[in-house]
């Protein structure tokens, strides 16, 4: 089978893909044909089918159309996963990919390509983040592709350069780990999407809390580092209600009540607004009326503290031992998708959510996006954007941004409780859970950007699902769970390196 992988090699592959890449711009390029789009032509072309390919676009270039390059993708991908999963040796197409792509190759194209475009004076937006995937990728083509014209780079340069960069480490896995239920066929499709929905659901969740953290610094411009202990008292404050609610009226009845757990949302949410307005207006208003010399720092400092207060106070009331609600969302166990038989030799399914997870996700879904319509369509959620944007303009047209300050931190404060009063039936509740859960609020904003409540609903998506498929798919099933966190923060590291300013980042709401 070597000679096979070889064969394509010769026939096709990276060596035909290079020829491409300079040969199919030589073409005549009529009005609708750009020099890059036959730059792209040529190294798909030469990739998939070789000189057949090759020699297609070259003598028509009128072949050139969104639908032939998209097929002449699924063409390079198919063979490449055909002939590199019959390879005896894993490590000869592992080897091959570090020679011509990946981490070395990330890293030159990091930085010569940013220098190259500032040294022309050409436009360097996104620049960064498309030569370190292209590196990765595609090795030295990407020079190719960015070097001559130093092209504008768009949101398709990083969708097409980002997938093709994860196919390859898909299948660099799968070769090192073929008995992985990530990547054994027949049940790794099925495996993948119970890992995603599982990603899905808890990330609806993390969202909810991260959203509460954007909007505070969006209209406060701080970063409040008692997100992580308010998202922990309330699930506290969730769990004492329905535990005394549900004495108080088995004594009145004589009968055994349990209270619903849903009643402990809103009850939380409300004794947690209160708490962030009342610390707000003792704590923070100094500092935006200006009485405070190094307001940044008095910031961090002073949210820090309220958080260790939290916290250590709510481990010397309800001690270390986890606790849990005895009701639940719904008595129905899990939801299914039924097992779906596609062909003779392969089946789909069954997919199964926990029921009480997925009424915690539509709870988070829900409240986001009540909290977007507060925000786009009352008069108080208009006041708290133009607050963001700029408080002497809006103080002009009447707004009083102190009120909105109190108001910014006292919602975001309650969005955190309400997502930890979601959980609480869920999970285990300690009193230390806040801090684990305040790094992964933080990481979820940066990867959607600060300032972007539809960023903070993606990024806590993205943020649960990579943690689900990094704990389900790594080798050693009692590792990935134990590296669960550590996932998010390979993603946190990788925003900040290539896109810093997040995927939906902007400076006001």
């Amino acid at each position: 089978m070597e000679s096979t992988f070889l064969l394509w090699l010769l026939l096709a592959g990276p060596l035909w893909a290079t020829i491409g890449l300079f040969l199919v711009p030589r073409a005549t390029v009529n009005q609708d044909d750009t020099e890059r789009n036959l730059q792209v032509a040529g190294v798909i072309g030469g990739f998939a089918l070789g000189p057949v390919g090759v020699g297609l676009f070259y003598l028509q270039p009128a072949l050139i159309r969104r639908i032939t390059l998209v097929l002449g993708m699924l063409i390079a991908v198919f063979i490449t996963s055909q002939v590199l999963v019959r390879i005896p040796d894993p490590n000869l197409p592992s080897g091959l990919w570090l020679i011509l792509a990946g981490p070395l190759w990330a890293i030159i194209a990091t930085f010569a390509i940013p220098r190259h475009y500032r040294a022309v004076g050409a436009d360097d937006t996104n620049v960064l983040t498309a030569a370190a995937l292209g590196g990765f990728a595609i090795g030295p083509l990407i020079f190719g592709l960015m070097w001559k014209n130093t092209p504008k780079i768009d949101r398709n340069w990083m969708i097409a350069l980002g997938t093709l960069g994860a196919w390859e480490i898909y299948t660099i896995f799968a070769l090192q780990n073929a008995t992985n239920l990530c990547v054994q066929a027949p049940y790794h499709l099925t495996y993948l999407t119970q890992q995603t929905a599982n990603g899905v659901v808890i990330g609806s969740i993390y969202a909810l809390m991260a959203v509460g953290l954007t909007l505070i610094y969006s209209v406060q411009g701080i970063v409040s580092f008692a997100h992580g202990q308010l998202y922990m008292v309330g699930g506290y404050f969730s769990f004492y209600f329905l535990l005394y609610a549900s004495q108080i009226l088995s004594d009145m009845t004589g009968t055994e009540v349990v209270v619903h757990p849903i009643w402990g949302i809103p009850i939380a949410g409300v004794i947690v607004f209160i708490m962030g307005a009342v610390f707000e207006r003792l704590f923070l208003k100094p500092m935006h009326d200006g009485l405070i010399e190094r307001a940044a720092e008095y910031a961090i400092l002073i949210t820090f503290g309220f958080g260790f207060v939290v916290e250590y106070t709510t481990l010397a009331i309800a001690g270390p031992f986890p606790q849990r609600t005895e009701g639940r969302f719904t008595e129905i166990r899990r939801y299914t998708l039924e097992r779906i038989q596609i062909t003779e030799d392969f089946a789909f399914g069954p997919i199964n959510i926990i029921g009480d997870r997925a009424i915690a996700m539509v709870i988070g879904i829900v409240l986001i996006f009540a909290l977007l319509w507060f925000l786009q369509r009352t008069w108080t959620g208009r006041a708290l954007r133009a607050t963001s944007q700029d408080k002497q303009a809006a103080a002009v047209t009447g707004i009083n941004p102190t009120n909105m300050n109190t108001l910014a931190f006292a919602i975001g404060s309650m969005l955190a409780a309400m997502s930890g009063a979601a959980l609480v039936p869920i999970f285990a509740w300690v009193p230390w859970l806040g801090a684990e859960m305040a790094g992964r609020s933080y990481v979820i904003v940066v990867l959607g950007g600060l300032g972007s409540v539809p960023g903070a609903l993606f990024g806590g998506v993205i943020v649960g699902v990579v943690e689900a498929l990094g704990a389900g798919c790594h080798p050693d099933p009692s590792r990935g769970a134990a590296y669960k966190e550590a996932f998010a923060l390979v993603i946190f590291a990788l925003v900040l390196l290539l896109k810093p300013t997040g995927l939906f980042g902007r400076e006001q709401l």
